[in-house]
């Protein structure tokens, strides 16, 4: 490790998405064990519908944000990552932005998986 803790690179990852895609929503994406090390804004995050009437989605809301925490029962690469991704559907910048990862093993911000991460497609059995 680095030294740099989930609330650090959850902030830098975030900072970095939304300076290069300004406007754009974003959600992100933890491991449930490193979610519980990312403070909680709210359990609410307030938004309007197609309507325009105003609701909310419960759940973990981090700088306007909603956390998906994913379980993980043994070792898994979603144990160091940190995902900000864009939230698809929400504006026509949503459409064009990427997904951001950073590496709680090495702080290390990209709009790629880490190498060690990624796999190969399936085979083409024809």
């Amino acid at each position: 490790m680095n030294g740099v803790t989930v609330q650090q690179l959850v902030d830098q990852v975030l900072d970095a998405a939304q300076a290069a895609h300004p406007g754009v929503e974003f959600g992100i994406t933890l491991s449930l064990a490193n979610a519980l090390l990312l403070q909680k804004d709210s359990d609410k995050l307030w938004r309007k519908d197609a309507d325009g009437r105003q609701g909310y989605y419960s759940g973990h809301v981090y700088r306007d944000c909603l956390v998906d925490e994913i379980p993980s029962e043994e070792p898994a690469p979603i144990d160091f990552l940190v995902i900000v991704s864009p939230v698809y559907g929400t504006s026509p910048e949503a459409e064009q932005a990427v997904t951001y990862y950073g590496d709680l093993r090495s702080g290390a911000i990209a709009t790629t998986l880490p190498d060690d991460v990624r796999t190969e497609p399936p085979a083409d059995p024809a």
